[in-house]
């Protein structure tokens, strides 16, 4: 095989050119958004008085735009042991009402307790509560966002239901339970992806973090 000549060589910008590209053409992908989204999270941890709130409401607007999902909740522990919900992207506004009357304790969110929600577990993070496992009572239709669709059948195992939804928890550094996230199924009618769901869990990680270190500095003196 005859040796390049000059003319053949590949020149540097064109090295250049086409690293270039292939970064472009990766930041539009979607799993680069994705990751963009992430390290806008993690940017508050940058910031001189990062806000809780303003962290938790984003995170609520990533998950619920980024992945396509009909509403996100975000609950937390209180100073009291209550769980309460604190911030949602998506939900109708009577619909949030009703969840913000709502209160927990560390119990509601096991998965034995008998005559509460009936979950399955997807990880050590997050579990499943589907419409047919747990219908809900009379007087309860206004705490989902399309009452009209409750009931329907169920198309295939990637379809969903309205009452629907997943919860994954965020955990502190001891493994206890500081909140959760609370999400339904797509606006397209699909439950989300394995993908997605572990998407969920570290924005759970980086809320976590968020949170405990938040704690401390409280404490520091």
């Amino acid at each position: 095989m005859p040796l390049a000549t000059k003319d053949d060589d590949v020149r540097p910008y064109r090295v250049e050119a086409s690293l270039k590209m292939a970064y472009i053409k990766t930041r539009r992908a979607h799993d680069s958004r994705v990751l963009e989204g992430f390290v806008t999270l993690l940017g508050h941890f940058q910031k001189n008085n990062m806000s809780l709130n303003v962290l938790l409401q984003e995170a609520a607007d990533l998950i619920k735009n980024q992945f396509s999902l009909r509403y996100v909740m975000i609950g937390l522990k209180g100073k009291n042991g209550i769980f309460k919900y604190e911030c949602m992207s998506g939900m109708r506004d009577d619909s949030w009402a009703a969840h913000r009357k709502k209160e927990y304790t560390l119990e509601s969110f096991s998965t034995t307790v008998p005559g509460w929600y009936s979950a399955e577990e997807i990880s050590n993070l997050t579990r499943v509560y589907l419409e047919e496992k747990n219908p809900l009572g009379p007087g309860y239709e206004t705490s989902v966002n399309r009452p009209a669709l409750l009931s329907m059948r169920r198309s295939s195992v990637e379809s969903s239901l309205e009452a629907d939804f997943f919860n994954t928890l965020i955990k502190g550094p001891r493994d206890e339970l500081l909140g959760w996230m609370e999400y339904p199924g797509t606006v397209s009618g699909k439950l989300p992806d394995a993908a997605v769901i572990r998407s969920i869990e570290v924005v759970a990680s980086i809320l976590a973090a968020a949170i405990t270190f938040q704690d401390r500095t409280k404490r520091t003196p």
